[in-house]
């Protein structure tokens, strides 16, 4: 597991120099717009950070609170323009997938950090989080071939937890946002076990999947003929192409002599 982890941080360490190199490219540039904005929500939690930490330190904490509630908005949205980037400029990549999971991990992680600062009840949301990834990672370091992509139940979490966060800034500056905070709280904490639970049956689903291609004789029997007529169809269309270029070989040929007698003729 170890070296996977390795391997891994290195091949985002190169992908993300080669972000940065395409980005301020202007032949290369819509590109890696997309990961431009995935990465700025991977940024802006540890400027939060920064500044949930300084309100401990001063008395006024109102303009750190609107800021730190504004910038979390920002990283908010940056979720649908990297989507809406990546569409428009058909620029999605295995690179911007990881960078995207990664964001959403450390923007929600780094923030429920931050907020437990200020109220320990945002221990929750965190908690969410860190079951999801628990699981995912359980299942990673057993099934290293399992690749399961976002549920749709996760995509929607996603939402309701950045705007729990976002509230979570203000919640004490008037008793109704605090009560809505609250509520948001247990709405995105039931929607995170929900995805949880999603994520082990959609593991369990690929695992046996997988057992069942090795262990089927009859679907092994299949990819083997599939991969046989596939075979069969290339060797039968290379011959098609020598026939044919054998024809038009023969066929010049043939007018090359046809010219040759007629010049002869004259």
């Amino acid at each position: 597991m170890k070296i996977d982890i390795k391997k891994y941080l290195e091949e985002f360490k190169i992908g993300t120099k080669r972000m940065f190199k395409e980005f301020f490219n202007k032949e290369t540039n819509k590109k890696q717009r997309a990961n431009m904005w995935t990465f700025a929500r991977l940024v802006t939690p540890f400027i939060t950070t920064i500044i949930c930490t300084l309100t401990l330190f001063v008395t006024n904490t109102l303009p750190l609170l609107i800021t730190a509630a504004a910038i979390t908005g920002f990283g908010a949205l940056t979720d649908y323009f990297d989507g809406k980037s990546a569409r428009k400029y058909k620029s999605s990549s295995e690179y911007g997938k990881r960078l995207d999971q990664i964001a959403d991990k450390v923007f929600s992680g780094m923030l429920g950090i931050s907020l437990s600062i200020l109220n320990p009840i945002f221990l929750i949301t965190l908690l969410g989080e860190a079951i999801i990834s628990a699981i995912n990672i359980s299942y990673k370091s057993k099934y290293p071939n399992i690749d399961i992509s976002s549920s749709k139940i996760g995509k929607i979490k996603e939402w309701p937890l950045f705007v729990t966060l976002g509230l979570g800034f203000i919640s004490s500056l008037n008793p109704i946002l605090n009560i809505i905070t609250k509520t948001m709280i247990v709405l995105t904490f039931s929607l995170q076990l929900i995805t949880a639970g999603s994520y082990i049956t959609q593991n369990e689903k690929e695992i046996k999947k997988q057992k069942d291609e090795i262990i089927n004789p009859n679907t092994l029997e299949l990819n083997i003929e599939e991969k046989e007529e596939k075979e069969k169809t290339k060797i039968v269309t290379e011959e098609n192409r020598i026939q044919e270029l054998k024809q038009y070989k023969n066929e010049l040929l043939t007018n090359n002599k046809e010219e040759s007698k007629i010049y002869k003729l004259k």
